[in-house]
């Protein structure tokens, strides 16, 4: 008998996360979490952790006082796009309140970081304020606050315009370093903060953002994508590390964080600057990082943490198992040096990310993919990482958590793509 794929009534599935997440994921400051324990459906806990785990964490605080908060910029923005274009869509005012909450959970965090300067917007582990800070936090906070800027009352709208000022002139003042969990004074990624610069012009009319926005530009940061991955393999011009001259293929891994921020900060600059001699630039940009993405799904729907793509033929495959023998991490743990291949429900960032490049590569071939990522994943599925027996004894814990960062990106791939009519209802 010829199988047939099992229908999705996707609107249910949509509906079901976001009722699930709203008495699950929310803390009580309006912050959503990180990740949840899947058995209790509730934050992580100390109990929550073996004698036998190694769970990564950073000095000061507890494994799971990390694990709550560690993404929270990042889930509470994505949230907040969700329900921002659920809104759009269905025009429940439920949802603007909701929205309105995880504003306020930013401006919380926000808040926090005061204890350090004006416009630092910290990771607060165990809701607590640390020195901790990445720019995919600050990039999905201030996004999604410039979204809810248009239903803002005028005090919000005040308090948004002088966020996003602060935030963004936190890093111009520090010519864009600042440490990273060990490493102190880091250079930062330059190309990822052209959009911000934009962004802060937009709310505050200093030409201080602007000059540097063209300055940035002038120096060819966006030429390439700022995260990719293979295409300077595939030109060799990187040498290939000893791993990947011993399988003969090169490494693509967490492609999830790297094609959602690139297409962000793209979607934002081809929207609001799409006359710049460099946008076509941009625009295949957002291309290669989609092709880039994509190797790494799985069939049904979720995607590997690790994928090899051959040398010669360029065929792609997923690793086995294995520790890297040289040193790739940040810190002596040993996630960072472990080659899993093993799945996550992570594939909804790239689908939100499909969503988003969509709109300006008007590629139909996307289409199905996005749709067997959202029909692939369902609640259950809204994972951290999945197959156990792929991962070391000691960090096989990952696969008990749920994912806020797949719950969030899962609702805002969905309504975005109802709002842009590529999805029905």
């Amino acid at each position: 008998m010829k199988s047939e794929k099992k229908y999705v009534n996707m609107l249910d599935r949509a509906l079901k996360i976001e009722d699930w997440a709203e008495k699950h994921f929310i803390d009580p400051n309006c912050v959503v979490y990180s990740l949840l324990d899947k058995q209790t459906e509730g934050p992580i806990t100390d109990s929550f952790y073996r004698a036998d785990d190694n769970p990564f964490t950073v000095p000061g605080f507890s494994p799971a006082e990390f694990a709550n908060y560690e993404n929270c910029g990042m889930t509470t923005g994505a949230y907040l796009q969700g329900q921002l274009y659920h809104y759009a869509v269905d025009k429940d005012p439920q949802n603007l309140k909701n929205a309105q909450r995880c504003f306020n959970g930013l401006k919380y965090i926000y808040n926090m970081g005061k204890q350090l300067d004006e416009g630092f917007f910290p990771k607060i582990y165990g809701n607590r304020f640390t020195a901790q800070t990445s720019t995919d936090q600050v990039l999905y906070a201030v996004m999604g606050m410039d979204h809810y800027y248009q239903y803002a009352d005028k005090a919000e709208k005040a308090d948004i315009d002088r966020m996003i000022t602060a935030m963004i002139r936190f890093w111009v003042k520090r010519d864009y370093r600042y440490k990273y969990y060990t490493i102190e004074n880091m250079q930062w990624p330059l190309g990822r903060f052209p959009s911000l610069l934009l962004l802060a012009f937009r709310h505050s009319g200093d030409p201080v953002f602007k000059d540097e926005y063209n300055r940035l530009l002038a120096m060819g940061l966006n030429e390439f994508p700022v995260e990719e991955q293979l295409r300077p393999k595939l030109n060799n011009m990187v040498q290939p590390m000893p791993y990947e001259r011993k399988m003969h293929a090169w490494l693509i891994s967490h492609m999830a964080d790297a094609v959602t921020m690139e297409t962000m900060e793209l979607d934002f600059l081809m929207a609001n600057d799409k006359n710049n001699p460099v946008a076509a630039n941009w625009k295949r940009s957002i291309d290669q990082m989609w092709h880039e993405a994509i190797l790494t799904l799985s069939p049904d729907g979720k995607m590997y943490q690790h994928t090899l793509v051959d040398m010669d033929t360029k065929e792609v495959r997923r690793p086995e198992p294995e520790i890297f023998t040289e040193e790739i991490g940040l810190l002596d743990w040993p996630g960072f040096r472990h080659i899993s291949g093993a799945k996550t429900g992570w594939s909804t960032m790239v689908a939100r990310a499909g969503v988003q490049a969509y709109r300006h590569l008007k590629d139909d071939s996307m289409l199905p993919v996005i749709a067997n990522i959202l029909s692939g994943v369902d609640l259950d599925g809204l994972t951290y990482c999945d197959d156990p027996e792929r991962l070391l004894p000691q960090i096989r814990h990952q696969t008990r958590y749920y994912s806020g960062d797949a719950m969030a990106n899962w609702l805002w791939a969905y309504w975005q793509g109802r709002y842009d009519g590529i999805i029905t209802a």
